[in-house]
């Protein structure tokens, strides 16, 4: 694990954001017949692209923020500027009970309340790993849910109480070049950069 490990600043929020699931997956096509086979690499992992355009003060913040990380050597820690707050009514006191797998186990729900969270809701199940939710999801008459997620889980999850807001994913720039930016005669700076969430060892 590195040892640098910062958050990135809720107010350098950027002015285009991509936030998505890189799956790794091999293709096999059959010369002779056609048929196409598709086979799923176990390697899915977060990606954000942020694009930020920036005056002097907060360029300099950038500039030493992405010299702190000397490169893809630091992690640092990321929200989904588009998802910061959940859209599901997590009525009741929902609490994460466990997980295995691409599935959540969470109680304290208002018991049968309808729409506790809703797809593209996400959810932080450690340090650092965010999740995000597949359907709709409704509480049983004990108040517990079974939550579908993607990526897969890599880690234990860290009980206790449900985190949906402002969830973070631990990542390392895409590669030593994502620092370079440049300045116009505005002394306005763009940065476009590229991180990649970092998998457990």
């Amino acid at each position: 694990m590195a040892d640098i490990e910062i958050n990135w600043p809720l107010d350098l929020r950027p002015g285009a954001q991509s936030f998505y699931i890189r799956t790794v997956s091999t293709r096999f096509d059959n010369p002779l017949t056609g048929q196409v086979q598709v086979l799923e690499r176990d390697a899915a992992r977060w990606v954000t692209k942020l694009s930020l355009v920036r005056s002097e003060l907060d360029a300099r913040r950038l500039d030493a923020l992405l010299a702190t990380l000397r490169g893809a050597v630091g992690h640092v820690f990321v929200p989904d500027f588009r998802r910061c707050k959940a859209k599901g009514s997590l009525a009741g006191n929902p609490q994460l009970v466990s997980g295995a797998g691409t599935s959540l186990t969470v109680n304290g729900f208002t018991p049968d309340a309808l729409g506790v969270l809703k797809a593209g809701d996400l959810i932080q199940t450690s340090t650092g790993r965010t999740h995000i939710v597949l359907q709709d999801v409704d509480a049983d008459v004990t108040g517990a849910a079974s939550v579908n997620i993607a990526p897969r889980l890599r880690e234990p999850v860290t009980v206790g109480v449900l985190i949906t807001d402002d969830c973070r994913v631990r990542m390392r720039l895409s590669d030593d070049s994502q620092t370079e930016n440049a300045t116009d005669n505005r002394h306005l700076t763009s940065f476009d950069l590229e991180l990649i969430e970092v998998l457990p060892q």
